[in-house]
């Protein structure tokens, strides 16, 4: 969604008159500035857990209201986020280096891309939490500072400042859904502690779109202090991105971040370490290498999956739970686990509430072994009504069925589809079945 560029140039301090060097606002200002750089240049690269909650709501307003303007003049007097659409949650690592940032999906083995577009099927997306906006402000984009004087705010009183980055210096590049970067002008705020001249919050608000496709983003940091190795840096803790659409409808990234830590590599995970050639795990692993095409894998999983807490990126494991025999022998076994990945779990509450759920096995275990393996989806599909899942809230009644064939099939992964309002609980009852390739 957005991206920014670090810069490192002199900026003064304005306002509705000139400070002079040593003023308070000025001082500091400077003092502040100089705290942000300092984190910035002295961080070494760390990764983070991002845990992101999604959703798409259409606020009441209170009439009609047409035109960008408009509509986010009348977003700022709705009470509410109104009707929720849809929602879904993330969960992903992302390493942090000197002018970037890389994301998998969390625990995944090594980093996979440098946008969360590369990794999520669906909805907005925005990064730059950590630094880019940052280098921006406090590098050589923003323009025009102006000292608002001090507030009292849910992070305490702090002292606030403005500024604008018009489009000639702005790196704020805007991605829509034809897949066109375009760059676009943005203003904000940002407010500090007066005594410590530590950043607690920064706000970013666009409106100029060239496409007719957004009308605002508006993205709000809050900053802490983290310790990573041997010293403390300043780190976002919670970033919510705001997106409001021509037709009034509004979709809210909440993003918060956890487990943050010094990054020393990519770590690796090996299927293939030297065993003796008749030790059991050797035998359980040239026994997994050498399942035949097709063969067929029934699983439940375990531990379940709770909606409530669950989130794209989580591991999963499926429980087999019937043996295959080929020639007389166990190929199969029910101690065998298959170890993969929740790929979404989102529900759509409009026009009637779905929930859909995306899942990929990547690995199998036996005693301890564990081997790579590739599977796909057998009876993937509409499961509402089936009984093999458990749902906890009002059920809803004469609901259609949704596609039985997914279009949107991640590579390797089965899409599951439950007609039903409420909290999913995947556990013992769901039952899904797999075939190797």
């Amino acid at each position: 969604m957005r991206s920014l560029l670090a810069g490192c140039s002199l900026t003064l301090l304005l306002g509705a008159a000139a400070y002079t060097a040593d003023s308070p606002a000025q001082v500091l200002f400077n003092r502040l500035r100089e705290n942000v750089r300092g984190d910035m240049r002295r961080a070494p690269r760390y990764t983070c857990v991002q845990t992101v909650t999604r959703t798409q709501s259409r606020p009441r307003y209170g009439g009609k209201v047409s035109g960008c303007a408009a509509l986010v003049a009348a977003r700022k007097q709705a009470d509410g986020d109104g009707l929720l659409l849809w929602h879904d949650r993330l969960r992903l690592d992302v390493a942090v280096g000197e002018n970037s940032e890389m994301f998998s999906w969390a625990g995944a083995r090594q980093f996979e891309s440098n946008s969360l577009e590369g990794l999520t099927v669906s909805g907005p997306t925005g990064s730059g939490d950590f630094s880019a906006f940052l280098s921006s402000v406090f590098g050589s984009d923003a323009q025009d500072f102006r000292y608002n004087g001090e507030q009292v705010t849910d992070l305490g009183r702090l002292a606030t400042f403005s500024f604008v980055v018009p489009l000639p210096r702005s790196h704020y590049s805007y991605r829509n859904n034809n897949g066109a970067s375009r760059i676009v002008p943005y203003a904000g705020s940002f407010w500090a502690v007066p005594a410590s001249a530590q950043l607690k919050r920064l706000k970013i608000e666009a409106t100029e779109f060239p496409t007719d496709d957004v009308c605002r983003v508006l993205d709000t940091m809050d900053y802490s202090r983290v310790k990573i190795g041997a010293g403390e840096f300043l780190l976002p803790e919670v970033a919510k991105m705001t997106v409001l659409y021509p037709n009034g409808d509004e979709t809210v990234n909440e993003t918060k971040y956890s487990k943050c830590h010094e990054f020393t590599g990519e770590s690796t995970i090996r299927f293939d370490d030297p065993d003796e050639p008749n030790s059991a795990a050797n035998v359980a692993k040239e026994a997994l290498k050498s399942l035949p095409p097709k063969t067929h894998i029934r699983v439940k999983i375990d531990p379940p999956v709770n909606s409530d807490t669950a989130a794209a990126g989580d591991p999963i494991t499926g429980v087999v739970e019937r043996e295959v025999r080929e020639k007389g022998k166990a190929i199969i076994r029910t101690t065998d686990r298959l170890h993969g990945r929740l790929l979404r779990l989102e529900q759509l509450m409009v026009p009637l509430p779905r929930w859909t759920v995306a899942i990929r096995f990547d690995s199998i275990e036996r005693d301890g072994v564990e081997q790579p393996i590739v599977l796909k989806p057998v009876d993937d599909g509409d499961r509402s009504g089936g009984g093999e899942v458990r749902m906890v809230g009002r059920r809803m009644q004469s609901m259609p069925a949704p596609p039985k064939a997914p279009k949107d099939r991640p590579a390797g992964g089965g899409v599951f589809t439950f007609s039903e309002a409420g909290r999913l609980l995947l556990d013992a009852k769901f039952h899904s079945e797999w075939e190797t390739k």
